[in-house]
């Protein structure tokens, strides 16, 4: 009789999952979108001495490769937003656990999980601003279809182009010239901490 109710309630536990997966599965963007990734960028018009006089932008942005993001700014921003980005596939379940924990302990939504992979789904696919359940497991699970189609490095990049960092700047590059006035490449320790913060 236990093993039949452990049995009963591990197969409905699993039928309500699978249920919900797919009905918050079924209506979601194509990840491929993402192959024509072209996100906004700083329109610059130049004299003819190639002098910069003016430039234009819904969101200032310019974007950076892989290797252009210095080794500081990386740590700095892995530290601060997905230790174990290296090693998860799109969710770090043991954070999302333990952010559950502290919320449940605090009677409210205090502390969020969401990994730079998920971050970026919700940024690119979503609307961030909504805090449901519905939206969360859709972040999951666009986070896990990036994770399979896309390298760490590519998504680290897309990331970090594609990031909101106040007063109209998109993505670390544009940041760091508005806020420090140089290039990522030239930031120290305390400015890619701040930036990342």
């Amino acid at each position: 009789p236990l093993a039949f109710a452990i049995l009963l309630t591990g197969a409905i536990l699993f039928g309500a999952g699978s249920g919900l997966l797919f009905v918050y599965g079924s209506d979601l963007p194509a990840v491929r979108a993402l192959e024509d990734y072209q996100p906004n960028i700083v329109t610059e018009i130049y004299a003819d001495d190639g002098q910069q006089i003016a430039s234009f932008a819904l969101q200032r942005r310019m974007l950076l490769t892989y290797e252009q993001i210095p080794p500081v700014l990386r740590n700095a921003i892995l530290v601060a937003e997905d230790q174990h980005f290296m090693e998860h596939w799109g969710v770090d379940f043991p954070r999302v656990l333990m952010a559950a924990w502290r919320n449940l302990t605090r009677m409210r939504i205090s502390e969020g999980a969401s990994t730079l992979t998920m971050q970026l789904a919700g940024r690119l696919f979503l609307d961030r601003s909504d805090r449901s359940f519905r939206r969360k497991i859709q972040e999951t699970l666009l986070a896990i279809q990036i994770e399979r189609r896309y390298t760490k490095q590519q998504i680290f990049t897309m990331y970090c182009n594609q990031i909101y960092l106040a007063h109209g700047n998109y993505g670390f590059e544009a940041a760091s010239r508005f806020y420090f006035s140089k290039p990522v490449g030239e930031l120290t320790l305390p400015e890619a901490a701040l930036l990342a913060g």
